[in-house]
């Protein structure tokens, strides 16, 4: 049940027994909690840009890590980095700038527009992170698939005995469904993280809808 359907059967059964509180107080409520969901949002696309940025440092001494810098070119390594962080930082900073929007807005039309654009802004953020995911993903597996002497070898001796197309269709099938669990993956930590506040979110601009009404 959300604040104003309580707030309402308190009234309703109780009479005089609660003070009535004013749509004006009511708002203030829905906003404060606003202001703190998406101060949230932003803490947290903050506390993952860092973890992903230590996380980058710390597996580049990993011996895997090595090795397939030693496939994909150092131009195209730098290129995937630097597009990963500026998403976050571009993101980190729509986050703040609808933060302010909400924090400053001072009306329930101009609070209501806000929510759905932090919504939209989170669910833009999320699609593209995992469209990211996917992509060097994908790419991890192709350039792996033309680079590696073990893998090479493979293909080869499989080409030899006519099996070539058999061994390439397990290769990419096989990658294309660990690819896939992990894109679900982060979808669940997009999903488990964001979902939650996006939710909370919605639920503050029904109850607004209804002060409005």
């Amino acid at each position: 049940m959300d604040v104003l359907d309580k707030l309402k059967n308190d009234w309703q059964k109780n009479g005089d027994r609660y003070p009535r509180i004013s749509e004006h107080e009511i708002y203030g409520m829905l906003h404060k909690k606003s202001s703190s969901i998406v101060k949230w949002i932003l803490l947290i696309s903050i506390m993952e840009f860092a973890f992903f940025l230590a996380l980058s440092f710390l597996l580049s001494d990993n011996p895997n890590s090595a090795k397939m810098e030693n496939y994909i070119p150092a131009a195209v390594n730098i290129s995937i980095w630097v597009l990963d962080m500026g998403i976050n930082v571009c993101f980190m900073y729509l986050f703040f700038i609808n933060y302010r929007k909400i924090t400053n807005t001072d009306n329930i039309k101009n609070l209501m527009r806000s929510i759905l654009k932090a919504r939209k802004i989170v669910s833009r953020y999320i699609l593209i992170k995992l469209i990211v995911v996917f992509v060097i993903a994908f790419m991890s597996l192709v350039y792996v698939h033309n680079n590696d002497p073990e893998w090479i070898d493979i293909f080869q001796h499989a080409k030899e005995q006519g099996k070539g197309f058999v061994v390439n269709l397990m290769y990419y099938g096989i990658g294309i469904i660990a690819i896939s669990l992990l894109v679900v993956c982060f979808w669940l930590f997009y999903k488990l993280i964001y979902g939650f506040l996006l939710k909370r979110l919605y639920r503050n601009y029904q109850e607004l809808k209804k002060i409005e009404l």
